[in-house]
């Protein structure tokens, strides 16, 4: 007999929980919790949130770091999912190149997530965009640091970027689905999502022939 396989172990959540009085990055303000309405007085609750665009998991857009590029709302929202492909960099050679990439099939239009903090170096970007990816994604707070160039070369190449994920490794070696939609914001440089992955089956996606 087949064994029908339960959906929550189909479905991953990569999303960290928003914490009130946390901040995700040094110099961002903390996410806050305002109680508005309250059980005892109105009969029901409502909170107020005080919630910046780069807090807890959250996706990077090009107005990020070019005043003139879209901001969230004006993204098509296919490029918020696509085919995941999730990589552990420990023990692979480095700087990544395009053809180690393909071997370990990642292809146009995957959203690439990594495991940890892998500190990419430009290199390793340029070797993602000569494959066509449509995203990136790591488990640290950003993806680098000042001077920001990974920012500069994906966001520059309409490539978008997801920060503090979790649950990474829960994909590697498996085909899976990632959707990380945002809040519908105007004219925002990023969002808070709920990153989630489908995974379809496991069949040594990221291993190499």
């Amino acid at each position: 007999m087949r064994r029908i396989r339960k959906p929550e172990n189909l479905i991953v959540d990569l999303s960290r929980t928003l914490v009130p009085g946390e901040s995700s990055f040094s110099g961002d303000p903390p996410f806050l919790v305002l109680p508005w309405h309250r059980h005892d007085v109105h009969g029901f609750a409502t909170r107020a949130l005080f919630l910046p665009e780069h807090a807890a998991t959250h996706v990077d857009v090009p107005q990020h770091f070019f005043e003139n590029a879209p901001g969230v709302e004006a993204i098509a929202l296919e490029r918020f999912f696509g085919r995941a492909r999730a990589l552990d960099l420990g023990g692979l050679p480095r700087p990544l190149e395009e053809t180690l990439l393909r071997k370990l099939n990642v292809a146009e239009g995957d959203v690439v997530l990594f495991v940890g903090n892998p500190k990419l170096t430009e290199e390793d970007a340029q070797a993602l965009l000569a494959c066509g990816v449509k995203g990136v994604g790591v488990e640290a707070e950003s993806i680098d640091e000042p001077p920001f160039p990974l920012h500069r070369l994906f966001l520059g190449s309409g490539v978008l970027i997801y920060e503090n994920l979790t649950n990474v490794a829960c994909l590697v070696g498996k085909e899976a689905l990632f959707f990380g939609f945002p809040l519908k914001v105007s004219s925002a440089t990023a969002s808070p999502v709920r990153a989630v992955a489908i995974i379809l089956s496991s069949e040594g996606a990221n291993e190499l022939p």
